[in-house]
């Protein structure tokens, strides 16, 4: 049979790159398609952050860890419900990842090195100039090394021969090769995606967005190919959806304000305000009816609202404001956060206890004045007591999808799985298109990225060795 291509790259965000790179370094003539007018995807719009372990800009740091630690504390976290061989992966060769990056022009600084989420040890990775560094370095690779690529080529089906994927149809052709990788990322733009299969993300209804909305195929077309030959689709139902608010018309709201407090519909305070968006999301989605309150006064509203420094802790310079004074008052006026001159009309508009808020800020005004969380046992920064009338309450819901969690299903060499969990010959996938990345709970600020470039790599290097042995065995 004759080849057009050696590997055939489904996507040109940060894994489809790094896969390129792989293969044409191990001699394989390759290709990136790309539905979109140009590359870098979701990594492009990301934050850039990268989670690692034993890297040596932790070392630079001072910070003494290992990829055992980090295996350990993510098959923990999500009590060991995902693939251990995956995430063996995902934890080895996050350092050494990392350091490619470098090598390859990547800059991640030592003193902005930190925490993505509950780990013990710091693993959040910034990259200078966020997530477009991380994309300009491995675009910047590409090119040098001359990788060809077709921007605005959405990929409509797989060539299947024999039970073997042969290439793929797009444009109007037919382009073959004995390796295809899927990197085309998660499903988050696309509504249909969306109900099928994370059906917690879809329950939310008009709150319900992506962050990456600015990447307008990420629409889940790893999943269709997939489906078009059987491939297994695992993780139903998982992903990251991060707090979303009324404050700033449903705005995005990764790292809420230190100053609210946050409560449920019994009034009660369930999580401290200033916990990871790692976890909060997950925390709001176990309430009832999966929505929150943030109660502030109008001295909060007035003296705190300028405030602005909790909005970047990883240095990104992704800063969106969305509870500034003007902002707040505006949303005020059209009703959309609700005021009172009591704490009782308050509850009574917005459906929650007030016997059980009234307990809540009893307690919380207490705590203000020493400085202390007693119900969390830390230390308060800057707060406010909840005393000053009128009061405002923010709806709060778990509803901006970061990361979809459902997809492909694959092997240690990237090869993807049948509905019998047999690799599809010569079908490999890598990125946010996998199922196999996510689990119970997001690991940390890091973890698409990271993950994404290590596999990436991985099927680059595997899909090369398969193609050169249907080379030697035509």
């Amino acid at each position: 049979m004759a080849w057009d291509y050696d590997v055939i790259i489904v996507g040109g965000g940060g894994a489809g790159l790094a896969a390129a790179i792989e293969a044409k370094r191990a001699g394989a003539n390759c290709i990136i398609l790309e539905a979109d007018t140009k590359l870098g995807g979701a990594t492009a719009q990301s934050g850039g952050v990268f989670y690692a372990a034993g890297t040596s800009v932790q070392r630079a740091a001072g910070i003494d860890d290992s990829a055992e630690d980090m295996f350990q504390y993510l098959m923990t976290l999500n009590h060991w419900s995902v693939k251990p061989d995956i995430f063996r992966i995902l934890a080895d060769e996050s350092g050494p990842t990392l350091e490619w990056l470098i090598a390859e022009g990547t800059e991640f600084l030592p003193e902005q090195v930190t925490f993505g989420g509950i780990e013990a040890k710091p693993r959040a990775h910034p990259s200078h100039g966020a997530g477009t560094g991380i994309a300009e370095t491995l675009i910047n690779t590409a090119g040098a090394l001359g990788i060809e690529t077709a921007l605005g080529t959405r990929v409509e089906r797989l060539l299947l021969e024999d039970g073997q994927v042969i290439g793929v149809h797009a444009a109007g052709i037919d382009l073959r090769a004995p390796s295809v990788i899927l990197t085309t990322g998660g499903f988050g733009n696309s509504p249909e995606m969306i109900a099928r299969f994370f059906p917690t993300a879809a329950r939310k209804g008009d709150w319900t967005w992506a962050v990456h909305r600015r990447a307008p195929y990420i629409l889940g077309d790893g999943i269709r190919l997939g489906e078009q030959i059987d491939a297994r689709i695992v993780g139903h139902d998982t992903g990251l959806l991060l707090p979303g608010s009324n404050a700033g018309g449903k705005a995005l709201e990764p790292f809420l304000p230190p100053w609210l407090m946050l409560v449920n519909r019994e009034g009660r305070r369930f999580i401290p305000e200033t916990s990871s968006y790692t976890i909060s999301g997950y925390a709001l989605n176990e309430q009832t009816d999966e929505v929150a309150f943030a109660i502030f006064d109008e001295r909060a509203l007035v003296e705190a609202s300028s405030d602005l420094s909790y909005l970047d802790p990883y240095g990104s310079g992704i800063e969106i404001p969305t509870w500034e004074e003007p902002m707040l008052r505006e949303r005020v006026a059209k009703g959309e956060i609700q005021s009172a001159d009591t704490l009782d009309l308050l509850c009574a508009r917005i459906g929650i206890d007030p016997k059980g808020l009234a307990e809540t800020v009893r307690t919380y005004n207490e705590d203000c004045a020493l400085g202390v969380d007693s119900h969390y046992f830390q230390k308060l920064g800057k707060r406010y007591p909840v005393s000053t009338a009128p009061f405002y309450a923010a709806e709060i819901r778990a509803a901006v999808i970061a990361v979809t969690g459902a997809g492909l299903d694959i092997n240690r060499d990237c090869a993807v799985l049948d509905s019998h969990g047999r690799p599809v010959p010569g079908l490999y996938a890598a990125g946010e298109v996998l199922g196999v990345l996510m689990g119970k709970r997001y690991g940390g600020g890091g973890m698409s990225i990271g993950p994404a470039i290590v596999l990436g790599r991985r099927a680059g290097i595997h899909a090369t060795l398969a193609a050169r042995s249907a080379a030697q065995t035509a």
